[in-house]
């Protein structure tokens, strides 16, 4: 665990410092989620009996913690560029460029007939 640690700083580390390196976003985002889901589950031994017998806590904290900056790490390199790009967009144009799109179909008088599914292949 100290060695895979050792060797996600060295890797950070390394990266250039610049602010729109995605690389190191990411795994700084995975790191703090390892160290914070690691202080998680250390605090979580004082709730606890027998401490000794639990320390599975504190790797299943940092897992969790992993998986989190992973989520976080995707969302800040892949989501929030996106959103701040200066001009407002139309939601009608937005919805229209997904390329998956799932909708309720009803009957004349307001009932839940169906789900319509459509997946656009080709836009030319």
């Amino acid at each position: 665990m100290k060695r895979a640690l050792a060797l996600v700083f060295a890797i950070a580390l390394s990266l250039p410092a610049r602010a729109d390196n995605p690389q190191r976003e990411f795994l700084t985002s995975c790191t703090y989620g390892v160290m914070a889901g690691t202080l998680v589950g250390v605090a979580s031994l004082a709730f606890v009996s027998k401490p000794g017998d639990n320390l599975n806590r504190v790797a299943r904290g940092a897992s969790i913690g992993l998986y989190t900056g992973i989520l976080l790490g995707f969302y800040v390199v892949y989501i929030v560029p996106g959103m701040q790009s200066g001009e407002e967009e139309d939601p009608v144009a937005m919805y229209k460029s997904l390329p998956f799109m799932i909708a309720p179909t009803f009957t004349a008088d307001n009932r839940l007939d169906g789900v319509h599914a459509d997946f656009t292949v080709l836009r030319f």
